[in-house]
């Protein structure tokens, strides 16, 4: 949110971020704050014609780690925002004279946030928004689900529509430099089916040499997964049925190829790549 905002009007701003504090008694938020000078290097490298690619994940990763640690320490009560905002709230309430720091230009320009953000963990959720806090800021509410991002961002007086297309933009020019993560889905049954002639070829890569379970035989993988080759035979070591047996369901991208298509990624079929895979 921050880079989509630095890209269209070419400035670091005040960003403000909720985390959290009800493992405390009474607790209730901290804030964090994101425009942090790993956030601001991360924005320039990225927007910087000639940094390379591995120089934009690199600061996009470093970025990613300090902000991690600083939700940590707001999480854990180390943050100082709400303790200098109740001491101040103390102060006014009982008129005690404050000192210059809540009236300095670093701690109203801190107080000045642009961009208010904040993150609901509830997928349930249909939609999750609220107003800015200044005339001239942003209030954007996101929701993190699990085959995408849903934000609903809202202003008074500021361009709300480009500043969406902006980020939505941004977004995919950064899925384009992230790899996806595979991820193995697995189920377990609580006993062997002993006539393995009646288990499908899909399973049979896994069956019998990914837990070692049940007895083993090459030529049965062979003549029931015609669609899989070994260049090496496998050792055929016969074992005793054991009491439960793991089969692989399904082995693919977590994005689909459609959503990897519309990134500008060209994905080789699986059958052009196959025995690379199974090498592997």
């Amino acid at each position: 949110m921050q880079l989509a905002h630095f890209r269209l009007y070419g400035k670091i701003v005040s960003q403000y971020e909720p985390v959290l504090t009800k493992g405390y008694y009474h607790g209730r938020t901290e804030a964090m704050r994101t425009a942090t000078e790993k956030a601001a290097t991360f924005c320039r490298t990225w927007l910087n014609p000639h940094a390379t690619d591995e120089e934009k994940l690199k600061s996009l990763r470093e970025a990613t780690v300090y902000h991690s640690a600083r939700i940590k320490d707001a999480l854990m009560g180390k943050g100082i925002e709400r303790h200098l905002f109740a001491l101040k709230c103390i102060a006014d309430k009982n008129n005690i004279p404050t000192p210059d720091f809540f009236s300095s230009k670093a701690y109203q320009k801190l107080n000045h946030t642009i961009l208010s953000t904040s993150n609901c963990g509830n997928p349930s959720l249909r939609l999750f928004g609220f107003g800015p806090v200044v005339q001239d800021g942003f209030g954007i509410g996101y929701i993190i689900r699990d085959d995408g991002l849903q934000y609903s961002i809202s202003s008074k007086h500021r361009q709300t529509k480009r500043f969406a297309h902006t980020l939505k933009q941004t977004l995919i020019d950064m899925g384009k430099l992230l790899q996806p993560l595979s991820s193995l889905k697995v189920e377990c049954s609580a006993t062997v089916k002993p006539d393995l002639a009646k288990e499908t070829a899909e399973y049979l890569e896994a069956y019998c040499d990914t837990y070692g379970e049940g007895p083993q035989s090459s030529d049965l993988l062979r003549s029931r997964s015609p669609a899989v080759s070994f260049d090496e035979p496998l050792a055929a070591t016969p074992r005793t049925a054991s009491a439960g047996f793991a089969r692989v369901l399904q082995k693919q991208s977590s994005i689909s190829l459609k959503r990897l298509s519309s990134f500008g990624i060209d994905i080789t079929p699986l059958e052009g790549n196959r025995k690379k895979l199974v090498e592997e």
